[in-house]
């Protein structure tokens, strides 16, 4: 299965696939709770990136569609990670509001890798 990091290509594709069937889920559950606690343009937020994280399982899609999902998917998940952050900043909330930004400024990483690899392959 591993070997230096090399992975079996169908695990790989179910891993993948279960990311973001996860991230759906944390997604959609975390906009619950912003529901009961009032905070509706937080928990749209949310649902909003839970349903592109099922665009991702669900949709068999040109390389080109991939392509775009997957920025919009990052660059939501950038939103979600400074809003949350922000929100727990508010609230007073101690160290958790780094780990809240330290998450936003890696998933701006990912996105960058992700352009930058783009821009090299073509």
């Amino acid at each position: 299965m591993f070997y230096f990091g090399l992975m079996n290509p169908k695990l790989k594709a179910k891993m993948f696939r279960f990311s973001f069937l996860l991230n759906a889920f944390i997604f959609f559950i975390g906009g619950l709770g912003l529901v009961e606690d009032g905070k509706t343009g937080l928990a749209m937020l949310q649902f909003v990136t839970a349903v592109f994280n099922l665009f991702m399982v669900l949709g068999k899609l040109s390389p080109k569609k991939y392509l775009r999902l997957n920025y919009t998917i990052l660059g939501l998940n950038i939103l979600v990670a400074a809003s949350t952050a922000f929100d727990y900043y508010v609230m007073g909330k101690g160290k958790i509001t780094y780990v809240w930004f330290f998450a936003a400024a890696m998933y701006a990483i990912a996105l960058g890798v992700q352009i930058a690899k783009q821009r090299r392959a073509v």
